[in-house]
Parts: C-alpha cells; structure tokens; sequence
C-alpha cells in the first residue's frame, strides 16, 4: 500500500500563500475535534475557510475554496 503524500499539501499551502501575499492560520479545536484552516487575502474578497477531521482535510478544503486546482 502507498502512502499518502501528506507533507506536499503543506508545501502546496505555503507556496500558494508565499505567491499570493496572503495569511494563513491553521488550528485545532479539540472541543469539536475539527482543524480549522484559514486565508485571509488583502483584497476585497473575504476569508476563504477550510475545516476538516485532519489539518490536511482543512488544507485542502480551503485550498479549493480558494479556486486552487487539486488533483488526489
């Protein structure tokens, strides 16, 4: 069985962030057991939000609310 590239979704993030100029917060809500990924640009689009069971979920979640193209 092969693994699944967890680490490059994180490399896709933060290239997409460094290009875009754009802030990024990535969090934890034990409570709920949710991870919570967030993209605020400068412009006048607001926040783009990405939640998931796994920070990579909430990466890619947000990633493709943000318009990003996304292959599995």
């Amino acid at each position: 069985m092969s693994e699944r590239p967890r680490l490059l979704v994180l490399d896709l993030l933060e290239t997409y962030a460094r290009e875009r100029d754009i802030d990024v917060r990535l969090e934890r809500d034990h409570d709920r057991d949710v991870w919570d990924c967030v993209l605020n640009t400068n412009g006048s689009q607001g926040p783009t939000r990405g939640m998931g069971r796994t920070a990579r979920e909430a990466i890619m979640s947000a990633l493709e609310d943000a318009s990003v193209k996304l292959s599995n």
